[in-house]
């Protein structure tokens, strides 16, 4: 009987797996950063703070912590002021570093 050829993995799967927790395991699942974020949105009034635009439908508005997030610090500890609303392009611009 032939030997089995090995499944191919890619070793960039493993590493995804292992990078961080989803959102809910890093504390935005509470309700506390619910109320947080809908606070944010209604102080920039639901308009992206680098382009302008108004992100709508779901997933299309985030909030960005201007300051890095301690990795121990809940996410709803960090004050307004350090908060903005960005749409999903902005947000995905500036935590690879190109903003």
């Amino acid at each position: 009987m032939p030997k089995r050829v090995p499944t191919f993995r890619p070793p960039w799967l493993a590493r995804r797996r292992e990078r961080r927790a989803n959102s809910a395991g890093r504390g935005y699942g509470s309700a506390a950063w619910q109320r947080v974020r809908l606070a944010v949105i209604a102080r920039d009034k639901g308009v992206c703070q680098l382009c302008g635009i108004m992100p709508h439908g779901p997933g299309e508005c985030h909030i960005d912590h201007i300051q890095a997030k301690p990795v121990d610090e809940a996410a709803e500890a960090t004050p307004l002021e350090g908060l903005r609303l960005l749409c999903r392009r902005c947000h995905s611009r500036v935590t690879n570093g190109a903003t």
